[in-house]
């Protein structure tokens, strides 16, 4: 497994500074101007380079306002022309003054009444630059709301296979309008990015010509085509800042690309908090993985004191891969909104109290065990801070976790400096693939309830073909006195949804001798709900963890993929490093 949110991280050797310059900017031919080493988890590639890609107007003169004929200058402060015994009571005057309430009166019902109307549309849709040939497309997805008329009765409700409670539908897409394209403004749901994800080191370029309906299906096509001096074409779509949920069972029906013999495809279904956006570097810095909303050293940078000499177990890591990273236990950069920021630092709200991130969930990250000869697929929470060694509470007598599935297996990769992995390996049936023969649509899903009162009731379980796989509860992720660190989250924020396919040696070596292009992912419905008796909690943009005002303020970086790290300058510190 590897990151799966592209930023910038290395190791961070000091607190943060408030005297730091311009953010790095790293260009489509892959430099960076910032002098200073940034951490991928790409190894040195084999069979293809990794150099990444990448009228006149008329005008016409304005009439004076001051003229040299006194009669006109004095034609609204004299009786010239006035009739005074006509008998008409109504004046040049008064006509003008009526005239003029109105303009008032029309002004104030746009300022007060268009402007906020103007505001919720832009904080819905968040579209830019609509082309005529996708507007009316685009006012029909609207007119149908969060719930696809698409979607059969028999889907608007769900009753969990683990404990029969009930659920109702919030959104649904069910892809059977036939050629819709997800360029930036196409579509109120997703867009498809037009990118290179260098986090990972991919050999694919993400563009929105990779991806369309077809058929009943969203289509993502991963094609041998260069692409912005990548050899692969492919795409990735996401909800972000237009469909998020806070708590949920996400179900997305999918066939995945390739065959489940053959390793080199890297299919995605993940949700992220809202304020990081894949693969823009410096959204995710000190904001991805955490999950957390503590003040004390979990928040820290390096997960170590501010003075750097301990905890001893964060400075003497003994995990898997711990020597790759000179055996510490972290290298992330601290969290940039801790639950104690100094007063008078920006913070996306509700308030200063509140720690924000942008955590991962993984429904599916599908590889293939070619021993086994059958595809696998790592479902997961992606967090920070981490554990000792990142072995988290793993216990099934303990309750810590429960397997439920015979073929589902708790996952040997735990985690390194970057990321911690609750995670475990579940098989993904052969039918499930586009090159199996009689194959069908496999649903794979997640159900989880956020860990509001930050005490461990928290749950996530994980779905395959309608069958749980595994549970994770809160208590696993609790305390770790000895690193000084507090209870881990099951996410709280706003989680938008990704699918994708990538091509990355990260993840897994691909066999370039057996791999077939092009190769596609079909996805037949994306379903979403919510607990019955319990708010609905449908928005990007929700009260207790807003987002869309620190977003406004703060586009350069999630509109800008070139930016990949955070400015030092915009770190607010905390209440450890001293206000």
């Amino acid at each position: 497994m590897a990151s799966r949110s592209a930023s910038a991280y290395h190791r961070a050797d000091n607190p943060p500074s408030m005297t730091s310059s311009q953010p790095s900017v790293q260009t489509d031919s892959g430099s960076s101007s910032s002098s200073q080493k940034y951490y991928t988890m790409s190894r040195q590639q084999g069979g293809y380079s990794q150099a990444p890609g990448y009228g006149n107007a008329r005008t016409t003169p304005a009439a004076p306002l001051l003229t040299d004929d006194d009669d006109e200058e004095d034609y609204l402060y004299s009786d010239k022309g006035l009739d005074k015994h006509s008998g008409s009571c109504i004046s040049t005057r008064g006509l003008l003054n009526a005239f003029t309430l109105i303009l008032l009166t029309m002004g104030l019902l746009a300022l007060f009444l268009g402007y906020p109307l103007v505001v919720v549309l832009s904080k819905v849709f968040d579209t830019i630059d609509i082309n005529p040939q996708s507007a009316q497309r685009l006012t029909t997805l609207t007119q149908r709301g969060l719930i696809d008329s698409d979607t059969p009765e028999s889907a608007m409700r769900r009753t969990s296979p683990v404990d029969g409670t009930a659920w109702h539908l919030v959104f649904s897409d069910e892809f059977e309008e036939e050629g819709r394209s997800f360029w930036p403004g196409d579509d109120p749901y997703w867009e498809a990015v037009d990118l290179w994800y260098w986090g990972t080191g991919d050999y694919e370029w993400y563009s929105p010509e990779a991806v369309n309906t077809t058929a009943g299906a969203l289509v993502i096509a991963v094609e041998e085509r260069e692409t912005n001096n990548k050899n692969f074409r492919s795409g990735m779509v996401q909800s972000w800042n237009k469909v998020c949920f806070q708590g949920a069972y996400y179900e997305i029906s999918a066939r995945l690309p390739g065959s489940h013999t053959t390793p080199g495809l890297w299919p995605g279904m993940w949700t992220q908090g809202n304020l990081g956006r894949p693969g823009y570097g410096a959204t995710n810095e000190g904001m991805w993985p955490y999950s957390y909303n503590a003040c004390d050293t979990g928040a820290l940078p390096n997960q170590t004191w501010v003075n750097g000499t301990g905890p001893p177990k964060a400075l003497d890591a003994q995990g898997l891969f711990s020597r790759g990273y000179n055996y510490e236990l972290s290298w992330l950069p601290g969290m940039r909104f801790t639950s104690c920021n100094c007063p008078g630092t920006e913070h996306p709200g509700p308030n200063r109290n509140v720690a924000r991130s942008a955590p991962e969930l993984d429904i599916l990250e599908a590889k293939i065990n070619v021993a086994g000869g059958h595809g696998e697929t790592s479902q997961s929470l992606q967090m920070a801070p981490f554990d000792v060694d990142y072995y988290y509470g793993n216990s099934s007598a303990d309750g810590d976790v429960r397997i439920w599935d015979a073929n589902t297996k708790l996952n040997d990769y735990k985690g390194g400096a970057i990321q911690e992995a609750v995670s475990a390996l579940s098989h993904v049936p052969d039918i499930a693939y586009e090159h199996t023969v009689g194959g069908r649509y496999v649903t794979f899903g997640v159900e989880y309830a956020p860990d509001w009162n930050e005490n461990g009731d928290a749950y996530v379980t994980w779905y395959m073909d309608g069958q749980p796989t595994w549970t994770l509860y809160g208590q696993a992720i609790g305390p770790v006195p000895e690193l000084d660190i507090s209870q881990r989250l099951v996410p709280t924020e706003p989680m938008f949804l990704i699918l994708n396919v990538a091509i990355s040696e990260s993840f897994q070596v691909p066999d370039w001798t057996l791999l077939e292009f092009p190769a596609h992912m079909y996805v037949d419905y994306v379903r979403v709900y919510q607990r019955d008796g319990q708010p609905d909690r449908v928005g990007c943009d929700p009260p207790n963890r807003p987002t869309y005002e620190y977003i406004e303020n703060n586009k350069e970086f999630y509109y800008n993929r070139n930016i990949t790290e955070f400015p030092k300058s915009k770190i607010p510190r905390n209440r450890l490093q001293g206000c």
